[in-house]
């Protein structure tokens, strides 16, 4: 993992203009594009921040503001809303990830209350809208929106995790004109704790968020701490 330490005031404009012009040719840029509206009953979220160190280290996050559309057959989501209390479905959740995590060698995440009590919060804020737009939070953020209520945690997790098919591993980017950052953000190995909510939308659909912490998806990093590009994808650790 590279760092830079900030220099002496006088050229610290000059770097971090520098920097935003690095990060805006990297591979894993978001480069805005919309694939679908709240109308096809699909979308997923996920926004780029510069994250700033107080002992004077910067590196630029990045957050996709894709939307996309996944055909609802493909998950095969019943009619009802899935069924079980909060408990049943912060397991669901971290079973969930950790399936994708442990098919890539990645240490396995655990739950955090505060991290869902986070999510919950932002969910409760967006009820009536359910807009996808990214909270404030300091963590890690995956969201998605579905059309109808019935999305289980094990199907929005899924649904990010076909982003695998859209990871370059040679270039550590995502394929043009697709997205990935949900599923890297998922299997980032340095993130260790996890937290989801399910918010049932006023207008209808449902709204998920999950939180992550340490935070992934850092401009240049990869997602599976290797150092160098194009090692094999299959055996990351």
């Amino acid at each position: 993992m590279s760092t830079t330490r900030i220099p002496p005031a006088a050229t610290v404009l000059l770097l971090l203009f520098l920097s935003v012009a690095v990060a805006a040719a990297s591979p894993m840029t978001d480069r805005g594009d919309r694939y679908s509206t709240r109308f096809h009953g699909l979308r997923s979220s996920s926004s780029s921040r510069l994250s700033v160190s107080l002992r004077g280290r910067f590196r630029y996050r990045y957050r996709y503001k894709y939307n996309y559309t996944a055909p609802s057959s493909s998950f095969g989501g019943s009619s009802s809303s899935p069924p079980g209390g909060p408990r049943k479905l912060a397991r669901e959740f971290l079973n969930a990830h950790n399936k994708v995590r442990v098919e890539k060698g990645q240490p396995l995440l655990k739950w955090d209350a505060k991290l869902a009590r986070t999510a919950r919060r932002w969910g409760s804020e967006r009820r009536n809208d359910c807009e996808m737009r990214h909270s404030s939070s300091p963590y890690g953020e995956n969201l998605f929106w579905g059309g109808r209520d019935h999305w289980t945690p094990t199907e929005v997790v899924e649904s990010w995790a076909k982003e695998q098919d859209y990871y370059n591993v040679l270039s550590n980017g995502c394929e043009a004109g697709q997205m990935c950052g949900h599923y890297t953000q998922i299997v980032w190995r340095s993130t260790a704790k996890v937290g989801c909510a399910r918010q049932k939308c006023t207008g209808g659909g449902v709204l998920v968020i999950c939180n992550y912490d340490p935070p992934g998806n850092y401009i240049n990093e990869n997602p599976f701490g290797l150092s160098t590009a194009g090692a094999d994808q299959s055996n990351p650790s």
